[in-house]
C-alpha cells in the first residue's frame, strides 16, 4: 500500500468515526424528540464504485453511521438501497456520502 493510500485510509476512518459520533447525537435527539419532525426514507444512492470489496466497505460505513442503513444492492451493482432516520434533503444526504465515503473509497481501490 502506498503511503498516499494509507494516509487516504487513515482519513477516512477519522471522518468515519467522526461521524458515527455526531450521528449518535442526531439520533438521540431525534428519538426523544418530537416523533412528527422525523422524515425517515429511502434512498437509492447511485454507485461510482465498481469494486465489490469497496462497494462492500460503503455499504458497512454507512450501517456502521447511526441513523442510516444500507438494505440492498442493486442486481447491476448500479445502487445501493440506504434507509435514513431523517431523510429531509435526499440530495444533501447523497452528496454527503458521495463525499465523506465512496469519494475517498474510489481513490482508495482506485476504481
Amino acid at each position: 500500500m502506498k503511503l498516499k493510500t494509507a494516509l487516504l485510509a487513515i482519513r477516512l476512518l477519522g471522518d468515519l468515526s467522526a461521524d458515527i459520533a455526531r450521528s449518535n447525537l442526531q439520533v438521540a435527539r431525534g428519538a426523544c424528540g418530537p416523533q412528527h419532525r422525523l422524515t425517515p426514507g429511502y434512498l437509492w444512492f447511485p454507485l461510482t464504485l465498481k469494486n465489490p470489496t469497496a462497494i462492500a466497505l460503503l455499504g458497512y460505513m454507512i450501517t456502521l453511521t447511526p441513523g442510516t442503513l444500507s438494505l440492498d444492492l442493486s442486481p447491476d451493482r448500479r445502487y445501493l438501497l440506504v434507509h435514513c432516520f431523517d431523510l429531509k434533503d435526499r440530495s444533501a444526504t447523497e452528496a454527503a456520502i458521495r463525499l465523506r465515503f465512496e469519494g475517498p473509497l474510489l481513490k482508495i481501490f482506485e476504481c
